[in-house]
């Protein structure tokens, strides 16, 4: 059965099922077999005309291959000035909006102001937190707002946090590889264990998270 790998900077050369993440600035990507998601990252939006990447984001949006807007998001650490950084991440939200993509989203310190984002903007595409590492608390909140998740390795292998996996709604769970060597083989055995089910069947279950979100 194919895995699905959500988020990843590099394409593999295994059997998975992959969306390659690329920035707004290298757009446009070619029309092919490969998925793709395309968005402004906060940490580049001083070093880009943001105007001009949201523009190429509106435009790749018509290709079938580009199936999410992301990854973009919120980051409390980064030295960008915080409303900027929430101006062009809803600005992407609307886009994703109006195309009925899913909404692939990197947060560091800030769920509180994204929550209140997604309340606000009403949002009925999915919002997925991709390299979720956060604590017992941070989850339930996002849980209770309906979010979705994608895990990799620093969260499975945190020994502080691992146990997170298991609070996580399974039909709202995916995996990912993001910018590591790790195998998506090797992150699904991971889960599997820490989840205490077949890797089959946790394959199955991330399959049918994937069709039904992304239509693929």
């Amino acid at each position: 059965m194919n895995k699905i790998d959500l988020h990843t900077h590099q394409l593999k050369s295994d059997s998975s099922v992959q969306i390659l993440n690329t920035f707004a600035q290298d757009l446009p990507v070619p029309e092919s077999e490969f998925y793709y998601s395309a968005g402004l990252h906060p940490w580049h939006i001083n070093q880009v005309n943001p105007e001009e990447c949201l523009n190429s984001i509106e435009l790749s949006m018509r290709q079938k291959n580009i199936l999410a807007v992301g990854e973009c998001g919120l980051d409390r650490i980064v030295n960008t000035d915080f409303a900027m950084q929430q101006h062009y991440f809803k600005m992407q939200t609307a886009i994703a909006e109006k195309h009925s993509k899913p909404v692939i989203i990197h947060c560091v310190r800030a769920y509180p102001e994204l929550i209140k984002l997604k309340n606000e903007t009403k949002s009925s595409v999915p919002w997925i937190i991709h390299g979720f590492q956060g604590n017992q608390q941070t989850a339930q909140q996002l849980i209770r707002n309906n979010f979705y998740f994608s895990v990799g390795e620093s969260l499975l292998l945190n020994r502080q946090k691992s146990h997170i996996l298991a609070l996580l709604p399974t039909d709202r769970l995916f995996l990912e590889t993001d910018d590591r060597e790790t195998s998506i083989n090797e992150i699904y055995t991971l889960a599997a264990q820490i989840l205490e089910i077949d890797n089959e069947v946790l394959s199955g279950i991330i399959l049918e998270n994937f069709e039904g979100l992304f239509k693929a």
